[in-house]
């Protein structure tokens, strides 16, 4: 059932998603496309909040700021998974692997190639502190408006 909490919680960590991605483009090698990052990381960071930080019942501030840094890594991780995936099928339909086995260990290969570059105190903590920021406003507008 939708509520105000998740429909703060979809929009602050979309925010932050963006935010994110810009202190990606940042610390990520010229060479690397940026394709669509910001609209497919914003999209399932919106979900994720929705469903993750939402739907979560807190009690203090605390715990809301616990659950955003929660959201933020789950969204994080979906957002990776995402892209390893999306990056296997384009390969995938170049006819570039011998077999499904060799596609399957190369979405691993890609998950630790692109979380490898979200491995930097600036993506960390944007992520880490936006998080907990996005989930007390969560937190607050589920006190306020229920």
């Amino acid at each position: 059932m939708p509520t105000a909490a998740k429909l703060v919680a979809a929009l602050c960590f979309g925010f932050l998603a963006w935010v994110v991605c810009i202190v990606l483009e940042g610390v990520m090698p010229d060479s690397q496309r940026v394709g669509y990052l910001y609209p497919v990381s914003i999209l399932l960071a919106a979900i994720c909040g929705w469903f993750v930080s939402g739907a979560a019942a807190r009690a203090r501030f605390a715990e809301a700021a616990a659950t955003g840094m929660r959201t933020a890594v789950t969204a994080a991780l979906v957002v990776l998974v995402a892209f390893a995936v999306g990056t296997m099928w384009d390969t995938a339909m170049r006819g570039r692997y011998r077999g499904p086995m060799d596609a399957v260990l190369d979405i691993v290969h890609r998950f630790l190639e692109f979380g490898g570059m979200m491995i930097s105190v600036p993506v960390i903590a944007t992520l880490l502190i936006g998080g907990a920021v996005a989930g007390m406003v969560t937190e607050s507008a589920g006190r306020r408006w229920r």
